[in-house]
């Protein structure tokens, strides 16, 4: 509907500059006439103003929503892997701590703690922060 609209306002603009020509210059008609063109010539830019108005508004609009989704999607990214390194932060540490104890329980089989590496680092085996 929209296009037929602007099709009828192209074709009557046309119309009126025809029909220019046939009237007399100087005359009351004529000038009315002028005056008729020019409303509808401003009609049909103001029309125009607003197609490029809506169109401008409609790409800022996608442009935003695509911006929002790549946001979106780097958030979940960061999280993902905010999450992978504290569940590395927990896990290695307990890995090294149960490597060590094993191999302190070897030593424990004897009675006796015969390595002084793992004697100093059995105190400090205790899966927390500090």
């Amino acid at each position: 509907m929209d296009e037929e609209i602007r099709e009828l306002l192209g074709e009557e603009i046309k119309t009126e500059i025809r029909n220019l020509s046939t009237l007399e210059s100087g005359s009351k008609e004529k000038s009315t006439a002028i005056e008729d063109l020019a409303k509808l010539y401003k009609l049909r830019i103001e029309e125009t103003k607003n197609e490029w108005d809506f169109s401008e508004k409609y790409d800022a609009r996608e442009g935003d929503i695509q911006l929002k989704k790549d946001q979106l999607e780097e958030q979940v990214k960061d999280r993902y892997f905010r999450l992978g390194v504290e569940a590395a932060s927990i896990i290695l540490p307990l890995i090294f701590y149960a490597t060590w104890m094993k191999r302190g329980f070897r030593f424990e089989e004897t009675g006796t703690y015969t390595s002084t590496t793992f004697r100093g680092l059995f105190n400090r085996f205790k899966p927390t922060k500090k």
